[in-house]
C-alpha cells in the first residue's frame, strides 16, 4: 500500500465517522424537540371535563 492510499483511507474513515456523529446529533435534537412539544401540548394532562355530571 502506498503512502497516498493510506492517507486517503484515513480521510475517508474520518469523514464517515464525522457524518455519523453529525447525523446522530441532528436526530437526537429532533427527538428532543418532539418530546418537548409532546409534553408542552399537555396530552394526557387534562382531566375529564364532565366528571361532575
Amino acid at each position: 500500500m502506498t503512502q497516498k492510499s493510506k492517507v486517503e483511507i484515513k480521510d475517508s474513515t474520518a469523514k464517515r465517522i464525522g457524518w455519523f456523529i453529525a447525523k446522530t446529533i441532528f436526530y437526537f435534537a429532533i427527538l428532543l424537540v418532539l418530546v418537548y412539544l409532546y409534553s408542552y401540548s399537555g396530552i394526557g394532562g387534562a382531566k375529564f371535563i364532565y366528571k361532575d355530571f
